[in-house]
This record gives C-alpha cells, structure tokens and sequence, in this order.
C-alpha cells in the first residue's frame, strides 16, 4: 500500500510540473530601473518567455539595497511563480551581515549567478596621478582630503578601505563621497567633483576616454582596462591584498521552491540554462554588455559563500 502510495504521490508530482508555468512569472528585481541587475533581469524575461512559454513580468523594490526585495520574495507563495534577481553580491550579503535580516543565504536557493563584474579603480582623464603607488603617496601627503567615490558597503568601498589600513594611512585622510548609482558616482569624477572612484568596471566603459584607470580588482589582467591588476600595481610593496570580487548578478528562488516543488525548479533551471546556451541569446547579451555565463546552482553557492565571508571577515571596516 505505501508503494502505491508513494508512486501515486510521484505521478500526482509529475503531473503537476507538466503544467508549470501555467500563469505569468513574476521577476523580483531588488535594486532600482536602469541600474545592472534591472537591465539583466529585462533582457533575460523577454527571453525566458519564449522558453517557458508564459509572460514574464518584471518588478523594482530597491528600497534597503536588496532587503525589502528579499522579504518580499520569501513572504509570496513558493511556488516558482516569484524569482529574485538581484547583485547577490554585496548587497544581499550585507543585509545578512548587518543584522538587518532575519533570513540567512541559505532561505534561497541560488540558480546560477551570470554576470561577474570586478570594480575599477580610476581618476579623471586630467589627473596627475598615475598609478596606485603615486595615489597612495598622494593621499599620504596632500594637505586636502582626497574624495572618493563609491557605492555604500559596496567591493569597491570594502576594497579601497582595506588597501588604506593595509598601507597605515588613517581614513581621515580621504572624505568618502557615497552615490546611490553607478551613473552618478561616474559623472561625478568626470566632472572633477570627486578624485578617485572604485566602482564596477563594465558599467564605465562607455565613459572610457574620460577617466584614467589606475588598477582592475581582479585576480586576473582584464581584456577591457589598460590597467594592472591590483596586486600587480602593489607588486614591489611586499603587501599583498584578498580580493574581493565586484558585483554578482543572477537568479535565486526560495529554498521551499526547491524542496517543495523539485520538478518544477527543474523545468525553470533548464530553462534558463538553455537560454544561456543559445549563441543568438548569448550575442544579444553580448550587445547590450550583460553577462550569460552558466556555472549552475553549487559553483553559485560557492563563489557567493566565498565572497560572504571575505565580507565577514573585513566587515568592521565599515564602521571605521
């Protein structure tokens, strides 16, 4: 009898993922309209929609970087019909790591992340420093303050603030200028109102020949900056930095969904891969300078994990 059970129960499953989608998907997009994450998540609904053969709408709740969108998510029904879309990283970590949350990363599950960014460090075209080594001596030296652009609590702020405790130069040296978005942090060094700005690199190519770039954060020399990486521009210092990676963008649903539901994540995860696979979807992609690359829900885990805890680990950096 609980063999017949048990298989009943598995056709009854079956069944009803044969019907998923069956109404219009909401995407969760939890920063605000025009930024990164909200162009990925656009361009990816017009796609998915033809894979999953429902209308796929598309939400902003950027209130508290990615907290309020979190809640959100969790609070619907998990039934696959709401997905999360967001740069994971920093911005969900940092709820966590605030205290803000009463959810953990492990309440999601994490569907792939397909869009690695890694921040630029640069100054305006005009400067007179040239290399990190001369912008830390500047900062060492000028009777001003330098101004720094960043994203509050972003890789970038984390990143600039442990290269200066690294190198025993005391913050008070430097007067952080923070920016809700990637657009107005940029303009503001073009327009000469900031110094130094340390944001995602992808994001300012198009502002490319008004800024100078004096270093990538990545572990690897980028294809795209005429600029060393980090550690290579610190090579002859003896001091040697983690890395911390840029912003993180993918997909993510709630753990119940999974657990509930597996035949459906399943149909929603293939569907997305295959989306990724597609080398017309990939030049789409291309085009409009969105990532498409497929590591799948455990590489996904792991990066963001490994980022977390770097985050965790330098995370009184910001209260200094």
């Amino acid at each position: 009898m609980k063999i017949l059970l048990t298989i009943l129960f598995l056709l009854n499953t079956i069944l009803f993922a044969q019907n998923y989608p069956s109404k219009p998907i909401t995407l969760v997009v939890g920063l605000g309209k025009g930024g990164s994450s909200d162009r990925m998540a656009r361009n990816m609904a017009t796609l998915l929609e033809k894979e999953l053969n429902t209308s796929i709408n598309v939400i902003n709740i950027k209130a508290n970087a990615s907290l309020d969108a979190a809640n959100y998510v969790l609070a619907q029904e998990s039934d696959g019909y709401t997905i999360f879309t967001s740069a994971f990283s920093p911005y969900l970590a940092n709820t966590v790591l605030s205290g803000q949350s009463t959810y953990t990363l492990d309440d999601f599950h994490f569907i792939n992340i397909q869009w690695f960014d890694y921040d630029l460090i640069s100054v305006n075209k005009d400067s007179k420093i040239n290399s990190i080594k001369e912008l830390l001596s500047e900062i060492k030296d000028s009777p001003k303050k330098i101004k720094i652009a960043v994203i509050y609590k972003s890789s970038g702020h984390l990143m600039i603030k442990l290269l200066l405790e690294k190198f025993n130069i005391p913050f008070e040296k430097v007067e952080f200028n923070f920016f809700a978005g990637g657009e107005l942090a940029r303009t503001a060094l073009i327009e000469s109102k900031v110094d130094l700005l340390i944001i995602a690199a992808q994001g300012s190519e198009k502002y490319r020949n008004e800024i100078k770039p004096l270093a990538v954060i990545s572990d690897k020399k980028s294809r795209r900056w005429d600029a060393p990486t980090l550690n290579e521009a610190l090579k002859d210092t003896n001091i040697t930095l983690p890395i911390i990676n840029g912003p993180m963008r993918g997909f993510a649903v709630s753990k119940q969904f999974k657990e509930r539901y597996p035949q459906r994540y399943l149909i929603l995860e293939k569907a997305i891969k295959k989306v990724l696979a597609k080398r017309s979807n990939q030049r789409i992609l291309k085009e409009k300078n969105i990532g498409y690359t497929w590591i799948g829900d455990k590489r996904s885990k792991e990066v963001l994990l490994k980022t977390y805890n770097l985050f965790e680990t330098y995370n009184y950096l910001f209260d200094k």
